[in-house]
């Protein structure tokens, strides 16, 4: 019985190739020139063929380990470098620094940085230039520092009919600046086509390049997704995606009652809902309710948005007014208890002025509107002030409550008395009583000597008369 053995050749895979060896045991006289352990391997062809990576056969190469992330063609020879290259887009750094805290993805990169934390003397190359001290950590950094003692300048300008060259790689980009762009032109230049903007740092370069490309951002609301199917349409800027979503996908309000009612802002849209949100729970509060009332009793009276959410309480004394935002709040303060009127009749025969917009679009309506004159004959046409319900107390018909209001907000200097008649820096002086009014604008004070006075003034006077007026008042 004898034996012989031969020498197989796997196919090429990725990783290393092994060979393997098969003995074969038969009975058969041996070969002449071999003995049972002597053998004569197959040359290998290993280089020809084509090696298998990622499912692929891939010929001439060594390396064997590519990056199996969508979009990326980087390929290496060791495992251990495609471990590295992967931690770029997972955004892994386990090597982290023990001094400062800062953190890379391979371990030399931490090493490098170490030895910022060293002191200059444990560089291992010093330069042997006279009165120079510096050292360095490798030899090519000493070799380049040499250069620059022996007058090396290796940065040449890439300029038609320029033959200067530059030491420093800045002052290369300070030169092409200066020289060959326009005046103003930062050492950074974005070279995108049709762009002619520029940085004063690198860092501001990378950030403003990100611009340049179409495929930045892309809008992932479900309908726009659903309509494209695999067609995604991008956005270059942050600024595009959003006009696109306000005008495209604009704030929706998905409650029944609403019927798809949209908004132009997220804020107006939260701001509706919390409405919703009060009117379900009002609707808990009055079922409740109604479930306690006594029977023969009368309903109580419900009032105009319910009882929920009224958190913003007036704080002037004797006053039990409630309010749902703090601009409705500040409303009911300037026209209630400091006599606002900002809404003013535009007839110059009328000039009657209102606190809300609502009852200046009734009175014109009721005593300016064309139809409603005509429809009767009789009526006069004169523009009538609205009847105004005032609480007619003994206080209110002597004025004593106007003169204790007025006292009130003389001390705390916020308004001013007005002068008539001696209206000192105004114009001359006038004959009659003086005069109990006070305010605390200009456009207010204006408009009283008009009407009670009989004197008109210019705003611009009447402003800069005010604005002195308020410090001696202070």
């Amino acid at each position: 019985m004898s034996s012989s053995t031969t020498l197989l050749e796997p196919p090429s895979t990725l990783g290393k190739r092994k060979r393997k060896y098969l003995l074969h045991l038969s009975t058969s006289p041996e070969p002449s020139g071999f003995s049972d352990f002597e053998f004569q391997p197959h040359a290998s062809t290993s280089k020809s063929l084509p090696i298998l990576i990622n499912g692929t056969l891939v010929a001439h190469t060594k390396k064997r380990y590519k990056c199996t992330h969508t979009g990326c063609d980087k390929a290496y020879s060791k495992p251990s470098r495609l471990e590295e290259h992967e931690r770029s887009h997972s955004g892994q750094r386990p090597f982290v620094c023990e001094t400062c805290g800062k953190s890379y993805l391979r371990e030399t990169h931490l090493h490098a940085h170490a030895r910022s934390h060293l002191p200059q003397s444990d560089r291992p190359f010093a330069c042997s230039q006279p009165n120079c001290e510096k050292r360095f950590w490798t030899a090519q950094h000493l070799r380049v520092h040499l250069d620059w003692h022996n007058g090396a300048k290796p940065f040449i300008c890439s300029e038609t009919n320029c033959l200067e060259t530059f030491a420093k790689h800045h002052q290369l980009r300070a030169h092409r600046c200066t020289v060959h762009a326009a005046p103003g032109t930062k050492p950074y230049q974005c070279e995108h086509e049709g762009c002619t903007q520029s940085f004063t740092t690198n860092q501001h370069l990378r950030t403003h390049s990100k611009v340049h490309n179409e495929k930045r951002y892309a809008c992932s609301h479900p309908t726009c997704l659903a309509a494209s199917g695999d067609t995604i349409t991008f956005y270059p800027t942050w600024t595009a995606l959003q006009h696109h979503n306000r005008t495209e996908h604009p704030p929706t309000c998905l409650h029944p009652s609403c019927n798809d009612r949209t908004f132009s802002s997220q804020k107006g849209l939260r701001a509706h809902q919390k409405i919703h949100e009060q009117q379900a729970a009002q609707a808990e509060i009055d079922a409740a309710v109604h479930d306690e009332d006594v029977d023969g009793e009368p309903p109580r009276k419900k009032r105009r948005g319910g009882e929920v959410g009224r958190d913003w309480k007036c704080d002037v004394d004797g006053c039990t007014k409630d309010f749902k935002s703090k601009k409705a709040l500040t409303t009911h303060t300037n026209i209630t208890h400091l006599g606002r009127r900002d809404h003013v009749c535009p007839h110059e025969t009328c000039k009657q002025t209102f606190g809300y917009k609502h009852l200046l679009q009734r009175h014109l309506t009721k005593r300016h509107n064309p139809s409603s004159s005509s429809e009767s004959s009789d009526e006069d046409t004169t523009c009538l002030p609205a009847p105004v319900a005032m609480n007619l107390d003994i206080d209110t018909i002597t004025g004593n409550t106007y003169a204790q209001t007025a006292s009130k907000k003389l001390k705390a200097a916020k308004a001013l008395r007005c002068p008539y008649p001696h209206l000192d820096g105004l114009t001359v002086a006038q004959t009659g009583p003086p005069c109990d009014y006070v305010f605390s604008r200009a456009y207010d004070f204006r408009r009283h000597l008009q009407s009670e006075h009989n004197v008109i003034f210019d705003k611009k006077s009447v402003d800069l008369w005010v604005q002195k007026r308020w410090p001696e008042q202070a």
